[in-house]
């Protein structure tokens, strides 16, 4: 017969027990990651756009370290080319529950009547539409939230074959005032099309829309309360704009990689994989999908995967627009990742420590304009890669007029961008200054953001002009003439009088008093030689 000692056994339980116990502590308070950043001295980002103190968020102090307790390696991992694909196809298992289905289908029920209700006028329905949002909302609103757009992708990206251990992903998305079943849609196509083992959460950042959009507000909560608890929404108390609704998020968010994104897209089947895996190859390449236009006055989202892409650049007014590759990026295939000088901004996805460690986003600048230049000069600049992904497809839902007000009712794009010359452009910000004048004007202190760049041994902007920009013509480079066009006799300059004539942003010239600070009154002459 075998005896047992009760009080033995009791003892070693309890020890085993403890020691356990202790275990799991040591295993979840493991040592974070120390991320250094410079910002103004004495700044809390999380009081000053109404949220509240967190222990476990990010302290934004000049000299001090941010402490990010989701990341867990203390480098970044060098480029690893060897790393082959082990060949996973990732599978999207993501199932729409019975209470959720019925809670969307009312939603949807609630607006087809609401527009039923507006009448028979279609184009005072439009025209309300594009007043409220800057497209044909009220069209968008008779549409199913998880419409089925079909695979966008080129027939060379549906081959699979990913790395078996990529990063998991948060996607972030920002809005005030935005359709709620415009970004229901958008929310959806990221859940319907993202593998659930690569999808962190999803963050819907509020910022402070007003009480004149109670739609956004409760039933928006209803609805992702049914969505599993992948998907949380942060309302922020005070107006903050894009940049602090951003910073806010990505602090919120879980994933090691962050996925920005405006709150009026579509994203493709497999959208995701092609942008990881380029990030797992080299942590410091910052990725954008391509993207698609869905129409505004039609909700219609074409397939244009069989097109030529375009990559991103600037005029020296630092307004973004879209270039052609050249013949080196031609003769890649239209599959190929290429390499962009800037991005659009409404869409990209970085690493998380990267995010942090390249000093998040300019948080001085105002609500929006002129941060997707100056994180892209940053990215190139200071040692990353920016490029698209055409593998990546994601439609966007380009407004026609911009229905967003500036609080403080400032020109706050021309702030924002006058900071971001006297940061990153050296002497090449004089052009700058020629084109959208306001030379003296305020724009802040740039101290903390100028540190940064020393303290990450950034290039000089010259090097991004001819190493990555080399499509940009340089007015002392170039058959070149910049100025004013001005009648002597009678001191009247011709001027774009600061009017947009139309939706296509053509501007009527007109004539007004010669003011001699450039913007409206400046004109570039361009002769090119060809041989």
């Amino acid at each position: 017969m075998v005896r047992f000692n009760v009080r033995l056994i009791k003892k070693l339980l309890l020890y085993g027990s403890v020691t356990i116990l202790l275990l799991y502590l040591i295993s979840t308070f493991n040592s974070p990651v120390h991320i250094k950043v410079s910002v103004p001295e004495d700044v809390d980002v999380r009081q000053t756009i109404g949220l509240k103190p967190l222990p476990e968020v990010h302290q934004y102090k000049e000299g001090h370290e941010i402490i990010d307790p989701v990341l867990n390696r203390n480098k970044f991992q060098p480029e690893v080319p060897n790393k082959l694909s082990d060949g996973k196809t990732y599978e999207y298992t993501w199932v729409e529950s019975a209470k959720l289905r019925r809670a969307r289908e009312e939603v949807e029920q609630k607006f087809q009547e609401k527009v039923r209700d507006l009448g028979n006028d279609q184009e005072k329905i439009k025209e309300s539409g594009y007043s409220e949002h800057g497209y044909h909302s009220h069209l968008a609103e008779t549409i199913a939230i998880n419409r089925d757009i079909g695979d966008k992708r080129h027939p060379q990206c549906k081959n699979g074959g990913w790395p078996s251990d990529m990063p998991k992903a948060s996607v972030i998305f920002c809005f005030h005032n935005e359709n709620l079943v415009v970004l229901l849609r958008s929310i959806y196509s990221v859940l319907m099309r993202t593998p659930p083992e690569l999808l962190a959460d999803i963050i819907v950042v509020d910022d402070a829309s007003t009480e004149a959009h109670p739609d956004i507000k409760q039933p928006l909560d209803d609805m992702v309360a049914l969505m599993g608890g992948k998907v949380k929404v942060l309302r922020l108390d005070q107006r903050s704009g894009l940049i602090k609704a951003r910073m806010a998020g990505a602090a919120f968010s879980t994933g090691q990689f962050l996925v920005f994104f405006d709150a009026h897209i579509e994203c493709s089947h497999g959208w995701l994989e092609p942008m990881l895996e380029r990030v797992y190859h080299n942590p410091t390449t910052v990725v954008c999908p391509c993207i698609d236009i869905i129409k505004h006055d039609t909700m219609e989202y074409p397939n244009n995967a069989q097109q030529e892409i375009q990559k991103g650049g600037f005029h020296w007014g630092l307004i973004y627009k879209w270039i052609p590759l050249n013949a080196t990026q031609r003769a890649q295939g239209i599959t190929a990742p290429q390499a962009s000088a800037t991005m659009a901004g409404g869409l990209f996805g970085m690493s998380r420590e990267y995010f942090y460690q390249l000093g998040t986003y300019d948080e001085e600048m105002k609500i929006w304009g002129g941060e997707n230049l100056e994180i892209s000069f940053r990215i190139w600049m200071c040692g990353g890669r920016l490029e698209i992904v055409p593998c990546s497809r994601v439609g966007h839902l380009f407004r026609v007029k911009n229905p967003v007000s500036f609080p403080d009712g400032s020109d706050t794009v021309s702030r924002n961008t006058r900071r971001l010359a006297e940061v990153w452009m050296d002497e090449y910000k004089e052009y700058y200054y020629d084109i959208q004048g306001g030379k003296g004007r305020d724009f802040g202190d740039v101290s903390a953001r100028k540190h940064l760049r020393d303290r990450l041994q950034c290039k000089p902007f010259k090097w991004f002009v001819e190493n990555v920009y080399p499509e940009l013509v340089v007015p002392d480079e170039s058959n070149f003439a910049l100025g004013s066009i001005r009648n002597p006799s009678s001191n009247l300059c011709l001027d774009d009088l600061q009017k947009l004539e139309d939706e296509k942003s053509e501007k009527k010239v007109g004539l007004y008093w010669c003011h001699g600070q450039g913007g409206s009154q400046v004109y570039i002459i361009y002769t090119f030689l060809y041989i």
